[in-house]
Formats: C-alpha cells, sequence, structure tokens
C-alpha cells in the first residue's frame, strides 16, 4: 500500500512540474516504506527477545530470594549441565536491561544464544529473523533457575555510577527517533508542494481550480492512507496523516487568500473542519507527533505562500481557527509541545507583525485578535485542571483520587503568555495615555480573578501561586506604566524569576535554563531604552520602578535557588546561581543608582546621594540576612566600609566638611548602616574578614571627625598657611588614638567585638595618618594663629602637633608593649623621632619668619645666614641630645644615628657655612658646632658591645 501511495504521489508532482522530479520522490517513498516495514519487523523481535529475558532473571531473582539460607550456596549443578552459571548479585542488577545487561558466563551450548540475544540488545542489533527465533534462542526460566548458583565467595560487584543525564535526548529522540527518514520525506514533500503551488501559479497554464483539487487530491489519499496503516504502522501513519493535514490548510489557505476560488464563509468552515479532523485524528490515536506536525504545516502555510499584502485580519483569522483546533485537543489530552506549539507560531508571527505592519489606524481589529488569543490560550493552559478538580470532587464522594501533581502545569504558557501579551498590548497603546497602565490593571484583575478562583482547589496549589503572584506584579506595574511604559527590563526579570521558581518547584531545568537567560539579558533592555529615551526626567520614572524591579526579581531568584537548594544539580553548577544572582541583583542597584543620580541629582549633592545609596542597599540586605537566614545576602554589603573611607577621601580632596552638600542626611544612614551590619551581619565572617570591617569602620569614623574639625576650624581662618585649619584635622583622630588602646574602650561594644581591630589595626591607620598630618602641617603652616601672637613651643600649631606625637608615641609604646624595651625604643625613636625632628626644625624656621621677618620659603630659607647657622646648631644640638641618651642607655644603632646627623653637620659647615666664613653667624655656627661635638665627645661616647648586649 506504502509502495502505491509513493507512486501515485510522485505521479502527480512529476505532471505539474513536467520532470522525472515526481518519479524520484515516488522510488524515494517505495522504498522508505520497504525500509521501515523490515525496521518494525525487527524492533519487534528484539522487544520481545528482551522481555522473555526480562522474565526469566525476575523469576530467578525470586527463586533466590525464596531459598532458606544457605540452601543456594549448597546448590549443585545438574547432570549435563557443565559448569555453573555465573551471575552477578541481586542487588547489583541493574533496573534497564538495555542500559547495562548482566555478564552472563556460558556453562552450556544452552547458554549460548542467551548472552548472543543479550549482546545483540546492547548492540541494537540481532540476528534472529523473528519473535519465534528469539524466544528459540532462550531457556526457559525453570532450566536457568537450575543451571545457576551462586558462587562461594568472589569479589563484590563493581559499582555502577549512575549515567550523566542527557539534556538534548529528548530533542534528539524527537528528531531522529522512530522513522526519521519518513519525517523528514514528510517534511520536504510539504515544502515541495508549496513551492509547486507557487510556481504553478506563475507559469503552468492549467485552471487554478484543477490544480488546487489535485493537491487537495494528494493530500486525501494521504490521508486515507494513514487511517488504514494506524494500527499496523501507527508512527509512519501519524506522519503521513500529518503532512496530509498541513497541505490541505495549504490549499484552502491559498485558494481563498490568492486565487478567490472559495468565498471567506466556506473557506473558514472547512479550515475549521480541518482543524477538528486533525484534533480528531490526534485524540483518537493518541498520536501527540500528529498534532504537532498539524500545527507546524498550519502555522507555517501562510508564511511559505505569502505575497506581503499585510491583510492582517485573514491571517490571524486563519491562526485562530488553528489554535481552536489545539484547544480541542488540549480538552482531551495534556500535550505541552502541541500547546507551546500554537503559542510560540501564534504570538511570533504577531509580533513581528506589530513591528513591521502595525499602526494606530489598525488597533480594533489588532486588539480584538490579542484578547481572543489571550483568552484562548489561558484556556489550553487551564484546562488540565479540570482533571484535578474533577479528581477533588471523586474524592469527596468517597472515590479514590490521584495525588496532587503539578507536572501538567507549562511554565511557558503560565509566565510567558502574560509576559508577551502584555508587551504586545504596550505596543499597541503606546499613543494612548496611560494606556499601559490600564492594560497593567486589567491583567492584574484576571490573574487575581483566576487566584481566587484556584483559592478553593486545594490541587491547584502551584497555579494558584503564580496566578496571584502574577497578578500582584502587574498591580505594582501600574503605577510605573502610569508615569513610564518602559517596561522590558522589569517584565523579562520578573518573568525570569517565576520561570526559575517555576522550574525548582517541578525539578525541571529547561524552565530553570530559560529563567537565567531572562534575568541575564533583562540589562540590555534597559541599555536600550535608555539610549533610545535618554535621561530621565522624573523622579519616579520607568528607569528607576523597572531598575527597582529586576533587582527584586534577581534576588528572589537567589532566594528560590537557596530554598529549594535539595532540588538544584550539584554536578551542574546551578548550586552557583545563588552567589551569581545576589551579585546580578546588586550590579541592578548600583546601575539604577547611579542612573538616577547622573540624570536627576545636581552635582553638588551627587557624592551625598552616592552614599546613602549604598547605605540603603546595606540596609535592605541586613533585613533580608536577618529576616530570611539567608547568609550569602550579607557578603555584598562588605564593600559599605570601604565606600565610606572612598566617600571621605573623596572629602579629603575636595576640603569641605562631611555634611556639608547633602551630607546631613548621608552620613547618619550610612552610620546605621555601618552599625546594623557590625550587630546583624559581620559576626558571621571569618575573623579577618571582621577584623577589617571593625578597622574600617574606626578609621572611617577619625577620617569624619578629621574632616568635620578642619571644616570648625577653617572658620577661623582659611589661609592654608594659618595654623587653623590645620588644627582641625588632628582632634578627633588623635582622641581615638589615645583611647582605642586603654582597657576601658575594650570592655563597650562595639570595641570588644574586635578588640585588636582597633587597638592594633584601626589604631595603626590613625597614628600613620596623624603622623603624616604632622609632615604636612609643618611645612605647609608658618604658624599664624590670628589674632593670637605667634609663641615658639605654646602656638597652636606646635601644641597641636606636640599632642599628635605624643599619642602616637604612646600607641607605639602600648602596641610594641610585648617586644623587648630596646627593640620598643628602637620602633618609637625610627617613626618619632623623625617626625619630631621635622617639627623642630618648622618650629626653628616659623620663628625666624615671624621675629626675624624671613619669608617662609625655601628660597629665603638658603639666602638667610641667620637661618642656616641655626639650622646648623639645631642638628648638632639633635645629634649631641640623641648619641647623649643612647649612650646612657646603650643604645648603639642611636647612637650611630646621631654621628650620621653630626657628620651631616660637618658636611653642612664644609660646603654650605665655609662659603660665609668672614661672617658672624658663619662663625657662630662652627664655633658652636665644634663646642657641642666636644661636649658629645665627652658625655656621649660609643657604647660597647657588652654594655648594649647587658641593655639588650
Amino acid at each position: 500500500m506504502a509502495i502505491i501511495v509513493a507512486v501515485i504521489v510522485g505521479a502527480v508532482i512529476g505532471g505539474f512540474t513536467g520532470e522525472f522530479f515526481g518519479m524520484w520522490v515516488g522510488a524515494a517513498l517505495a522504498w522508505l516504506g520497504v525500509r521501515s516495514r523490515s525496521q518494525q519487523r525487527e524492533l519487534l523481535a528484539l522487544r520481545q527477545a528482551l522481555a522473555t529475558i526480562e522474565a526469566e532473571l525476575r523469576a530467578f531473582a525470586a527463586t533466590r530470594a525464596a531459598a532458606p539460607a544457605g540452601l543456594a550456596d549448597a546448590v549443585e549443578p545438574a547432570p549435563g549441565d557443565g559448569a555453573p552459571l555465573a551471575t552477578a548479585a541481586p542487588a547489583a542488577m541493574p533496573t534497564e536491561f538495555g542500559n547495562a545487561a548482566p555478564t552472563l558466563a556460558p556453562a552450556t551450548p544452552a547458554a549460548m544464544p542467551r548472552a548472543e540475544a543479550a549482546s545483540a540488545l546492547r548492540d541494537g542489533t540481532s540476528d534472529a529473523n523473528g519473535p519465534a527465533d528469539a524466544a528459540a534462542a532462550l531457556p526457559a526460566s525453570p532450566a536457568l533457575a537450575a543451571g545457576a548458583a551462586a558462587p562461594e565467595a568472589g569479589p563484590a560487584a563493581p559499582i555502577r555510577t549512575a549515567p550523566r543525564r542527557d539534556w538534548l535526548a529528548p530533542v534528539r529522540d524527537w528528531l531522529f527517533g522512530g522513522n526519521t527518514i519518513v519525517k523528514a520525506g514528510v517534511a520536504i514533500l510539504f515544502i515541495g508542494l508549496a513551492f509547486l503551488a507557487k510556481y504553478a501559479s506563475e507559469n503552468v497554464r492549467v485552471p487554478i481550480e484543477l490544480r488546487l483539487a489535485l493537491i487537495g487530491g494528494v493530500a486525501v489519499a494521504l490521508l486515507v492512507v494513514g487511517w488504514r496503516l494506524r494500527a499496523r504502522r501507527p508512527a509512519y501513519a501519524h506522519v503521513l496523516q500529518g503532512g496530509a493535514i498541513a497541505v490541505l490548510y495549504l490549499t484552502l489557505f491559498v485558494a481563498f487568500k490568492f486565487y478567490a476560488v472559495l468565498a471567506v464563509a466556506p473557506v473558514f468552515a472547512l479550515m475549521v473542519a480541518v482543524a477538528v479532523l486533525a484534533a480528531a485524528l490526534a485524540v483518537l490515536q493518541d498520536a501527540r507527533s500528529l498534532a504537532v506536525i498539524g500545527a507546524i504545516g498550519g502555522f507555517a502555510a501562510p508564511l511559505l505562500v505569502s505575497t506581503g499584502s499585510g491583510n492582517h485580519v485573514a491571517l490571524f483569522s486563519y491562526y485562530l481557527v488553528l489554535d481552536l483546533g489545539i484547544a480541542a485537543v488540549a480538552w482531551y489530552r495534556t500535550w505541552r509541545v502541541l500547546n507551546v506549539v500554537g503559542f510560540v507560531g501564534t504570538f511570533v508571527v504577531a509580533t513581528a507583525w506589530g513591528v513591521l505592519a502595525y499602526d494606530p489606524a489598525r488597533y480594533a481589529s489588532s486588539q480584538a485578535f490579542l484578547i481572543a488569543f489571550f483568552v484562548l490560550f489561558l484556556a489550553i493552559l487551564l484546562m488540565p485542571a479540570r482533571r484535578l478538580v474533577g479528581a477533588v470532587t471523586a474524592e469527596a464522594e468517597g472515590v479514590a483520587a490521584a495525588p496532587r501533581s503539578d507536572a501538567w502545569v507549562n511554565g511557558s504558557l503560565l509566565f510567558g503568555l502574560p509576559t508577551i501579551v502584555f508587551a504586545l498590548q504596550v505596543g499597541l497603546v503606546r499613543h494612548m495615555e496611560y494606556g499601559a497602565a490600564i492594560s497593567a490593571l486589567v491583567l492584574a484583575a484576571v490573574y487575581v480573578g483566576l487566584a481566587s478562583w484556584m483559592r478553593r482547589h486545594p490541587r491547584l496549589g502551584l497555579t494558584f501561586d503564580a496566578s496571584l503572584a502574577i497578578g500582584t506584579v502587574f498591580l505594582t506595574l501600574v503605577i510605573p506604566f502610569a508615569l513610564d511604559a518602559r517596561s522590558t527590563a522589569g517584565a523579562w526579570s520578573l518573568e525570569g524569576a517565576a520561570l526559575v521558581w517555576l522550574g525548582l518547584r517541578q525539578r525541571r531545568v529547561l524552565p530553570r535554563v530559560f529563567g537565567y537567560v531572562l534575568l541575564l539579558i533583562s540589562g540590555l533592555a534597559m541599555l536600550h531604552g535608555h539610549d533610545r529615551y535618554g535621561a530621565a526626567e522624573r523622579v519616579l520614572n520607568a528607569y528607576l520602578f523597572n531598575g527597582l524591579l529586576a533587582a527584586a526579581a534577581c534576588l528572589a531568584a537567589a532566594h528560590f535557588v537557596r530554598r529549594f537548594a535539595d532540588r538544584v544539580a550539584s554536578r551542574h553548577g546551578e548550586a552557583s546561581a545563588e552567589p551569581l544572582l545576589i551579585g546580578l541583583a546588586t550590579l541592578w542597584l548600583v546601575a539604577t543608582a547611579l542612573t538616577q543620580i547622573a540624570d536627576l541629582v545636581p552635582a553638588r549633592l551627587r557624592l551625598a546621594a552616592l552614599l546613602a545609596s549604598a547605605s540603603a542597599v546595606a540596609l535592605l540586605y541586613t533585613a533580608l540576612r536577618v529576616r530570611l537566614a539567608w547568609p550569602l545576602i550579607g557578603w555584598p554589603t562588605l564593600a559599605h566600609a570601604p565606600l565610606m573611607l572612598l566617600a571621605l577621601a573623596v572629602g579629603t580632596v575636595v576640603v569641605e566638611s562631611p555634611l556639608a552638600r547633602g551630607g546631613w542626611w548621608a552620613w547618619p544612614l550610612a552610620a546605621l548602616a555601618h552599625l546594623g551590619l557590625l550587630r546583624l551581619v559581620v559576626p558571621a565572617w571569618p575573623q579577618v574578614v571582621r577584623r577589617a570591617v571593625h578597622a574600617a569602620g574606626a578609621v572611617a569614623l577619625a577620617g569624619f571627625g578629621a574632616l568635620q574639625g578642619r571644616a570648625w576650624s577653617a572658620a577661623l581662618d582659611a589661609d592654608l598657611a594659618s595654623a587653623w585649619p590645620w588644627l582641625g584635622w588632628f582632634v578627633v583622630p588623635a582622641a581615638l588614638l589615645l583611647w582605642l588602646p586603654r582597657p576601658g574602650a575594650a570592655r563597650l561594644w562595639p570595641v570588644r567585638a574586635e578588640p585588636v581591630a582597633y587597638a592594633r589595626s584601626a589604631a595603626g591607620v590613625i597614628a600613620g595618618a596623624l603622623l603624616l598630618w604632622s609632615l604636612v602641617g609643618n611645612v605647609a603652616s608658618d604658624g599664624s594663629a590670628p589674632p593670637l601672637p605667634y609663641v615658639p613651643l605654646l602656638n597652636p600649631l606646635d601644641i597641636g602637633v606636640g599632642i599628635a606625637l605624643a599619642a602616637i608615641a604612646l600607641w607605639l609604646r602600648s602596641a610594641a608593649s610585648g617586644l623587648p624595651a630596646a627593640r620598643a625604643l628602637r620602633v618609637t625613636v625610627l617613626l618619632v623621632g623623625v617626625a619630631t625632628f621635622v617639627w623642630l626644625n618648622a618650629m626653628l624656621l616659623r620663628t625666624f619668619h615671624h621675629v626675624g621677618g624671613v619669608p617662609y620659603r625655601l628660597d629665603a630659607w638658603v639666602d638667610s645666614l641667620a637661618v642656616q647657622t641655626g639650622l646648623t646648631l639645631l642638628w648638632a644640638a639633635t645629634a649631641l641630645a640623641l648619641m647623649w641618651t643612647a649612650a646612657r642607655r646603650a643604645l648603639r644603632p642611636a647612637w650611630v644615628a646621631g654621628a650620621a646627623l653630626l657628620g651631616v653637620v660637618v658636611l653642612k659647615l664644609l660646603i654650605v657655612d665655609l662659603s660665609g666664613s668672614g661672617t658672624v653667624m658663619r662663625i657662630v655656627s662652627f664655633i658652636g658646632v665644634g663646642v657641642l661635638m666636644l661636649v658629645i665627645g665627652y658625655v656621649a661616647p660609643l657604647p660597647s658591645k657588652g654594655a648594649a648586649d647587658a641593655a639588650r
């Protein structure tokens, strides 16, 4: 029969083309039919052989389990059976014989066909000629039981690891499973008929009615043959019928659209009839592939023969009929792939038409079609639920009902339908004020109504949750869309989070993958919107709302991954999605804040706005960390303390009060966020991280106090040469440096949480900052402090520098308390001694400036003989004091340092002071240095090594 049909089809096509192409097609189809029949026989034989072997293995395992203890080991092989048949232990026996067949050691010639049959099944081939040959090759189960004895002792059966799941297997099975060649042949035939119809309309002078009738006749012939083969060759029959249905769709559409052979009413009725026929055939034969092939062919028909006329009413009426047929099938069968084909086919074409051809003049018809498609696919989604509701009714009447299952829920329709419909709706109403907001409100009402209906049915718990969530999302979107209609990023992110949730709930990977992809690419939509529409002009704008929605969606998806951690396959690395989604959410929040600040905030307030945004994010994450007991959500807050330090660094560069330009409200919020982190989040972190955050907070406090103190003191005199601007810097840092190492501080929170971080790390940074301040302040300021007069050592600047250096010295002593005394002294001299030496020199220079009238400049110092003499004597006196102290304490390194300074003095005398030997100042220099050197030689001899070792 298949050969006859193939020849007929080939003859018809050959008649149309006028070539031998039709005969080649007929021969190919004939060969496919014969080959498919041979493969069907071989497959049936293999299945029967497999069933026989599995039954015998099951019987053997039952016999072994029922035998008394020790009896199985005592069984001897029957006479003539030869060696016993070795088998694996029943516990190690694979559950699917096709995955890993047990290895049977042949004991008798009768056992050899069994092993060969098992090997053939594993290889996918068989030498058997049919079921009878396969059955004859297998001994009965009693013989197997009698000829098999368990070995007394032997190595344990190897543990078989579960094979890795192939995620492309379903797609590959659908494309290449069964009779792949037949599927490809029908697809090629369908495309050929489409091209034939188009070619014939342009070149062949045959009445169009006859051409269409012949093509329809071929389709009917294929349909009849497929129906007659439905029992013997179901897979082959389904392919033939699917191709025939697609050809009928094509024929009716061309007859109506291009040649007007049929009027609107008849062609519509016939299309409805074909749709009903396809649905009926699919349901009667339980043929999912038939329904899918018919649907694909129906959706492809207008695209293949399109002339670009743009008659959208005819196009979408035709698609509506196709979708009604899919709905009819969905009433009886829950076929996901068919529903998805209809959904994708309809809305892909609708989206393409909307982008390329829509204009507001077509609003009424377009809106009607969009509503119709939405209602239809919503009904298709909910049709399987009626069986669950019926199960609840039956259970209430005392009839056993099936347990609840969420497998019927189609995530693509549940979440994709409202998303794509809303996107298209926004395109339709973009010329209307508040059109998007009203549309969001209507969709929210629809899904909230669905949720209220599902609430009465416990078995619909999943769809109740999803519908309520979707309704809530659209209700939330009403406000932003009333202000701005740019919503793609937020909508995609929310759909992505919903798909992640559904995929985790149903233990399905594909929805989760789609959800992750949507969450990742939603940022592209936001970038496109910003490039197209420009900067935001209002505080409440689409960028703000959609950025916050996208961040919320990423956080929700991360929480779902954490909540369903037991359902995430670790071998796929999906567990890492949680921190990645948290990072993506943080990126969304940062990008949204930066965009809003750049577009709407004046330049003078941007630093405060950035700090406040970072603190708000930290407070949000802290609340989530505590409320949800969510450890990972707290880690992004690790950046809050460094951001505070960065803000202070910027304030230091611009030299202004941290409370200025909005800082009066940003810094209290930052302090609150930091204290909340220290109390609620930081204790769970590793010790090194805890210490770093605590120390950063203390340093930030010192920096804030320094900036604010500088602002207050600068109010007295803003001139940088004055002492007042410099004095404000040191007060708070010096006070903290004196207080943090004290035992009383360690008893107060937050110092008691990490006392080392405050007394060592933070105090060390503050000490370094004070040291740098003393050096810069001594060089930059001339010590004037109007209205106060300048008095060496008693002026405000020298007092401040002295306090700072004393605080540093005291801290160094306490920090080095665990070291030997000599070493602690060396550390103090090394760090504080240099700063003290610079301070003494600066004090001398300031004295010459205020008393002697020497300008406070480097060139004036070099040209002034009085300054040079004063420096020489000061250096020599410093060398004397250093060497004398070193000699008394037996500190050879300190004595060597003093001697080096004295050498510098001598060089200065020879190089600088000698040039003015005739002046009084130069004479004073030489005499003074000479006397000091004599004193040094007398009171400060070089300590011996023995004395230095004894001092240690």
